[in-house]
Formats: C-alpha cells, sequence, structure tokens
C-alpha cells in the first residue's frame, strides 16, 4: 500500500512536534529541579547557586524560545 507524500509529510510533522514536547517536559523538569535546588540552599543561607541557576533558566529560555520558532515555522509550511 503505497502512502501519499502529503500523509507521509503530515506523519514526520507530527513525530517531530512530539519529540519537541517531550524535550520540553525535560526542560520544565530541569527548570523545577533548578528552583527547589535554588529556593532549598536560600534556606540553609547561602545564595551561591542563585547566578548559576538563573543563568542555565536562560538558556533553557532561549532553547524554548526556538523550538517555539521551529514549530511556527513548521505549521507555517503545512
Amino acid at each position: 500500500m503505497k502512502v501519499s507524500p502529503a500523509a507521509h509529510r503530515r506523519r514526520q510533522r507530527s513525530s517531530i512536534f512530539a519529540a519537541l514536547l517531550l524535550f520540553n517536559l525535560v526542560l520544565v523538569l530541569l527548570q523545577l529541579w533548578l528552583f527547589v535546588g535554588v529556593l532549598e540552599s536560600l534556606q540553609d543561607g547561602r545564595a551561591t547557586m542563585a547566578i548559576p541557576a538563573a543563568l542555565i533558566s536562560i538558556v533553557i529560555l532561549a532553547v524554548n524560545i526556538w523550538m517555539l520558532d521551529g514549530i511556527i515555522r513548521l505549521t507555517r509550511n503545512a
């Protein structure tokens, strides 16, 4: 049974979107872990972890914006 090219592209887009959602879930869990770690260190009176965690969160934000731009381009070309 031959699959049409449009159906094949639609399946590929769906797979890419699912992979990006799973990667985004990992990033959200990483940010949650960083947040909890910073809160625990602040409760212990140490603020040394706050700046590196903020920088990592900014990098995660940049990755999320990049993925959002990719999704927008993916749906625009549909």
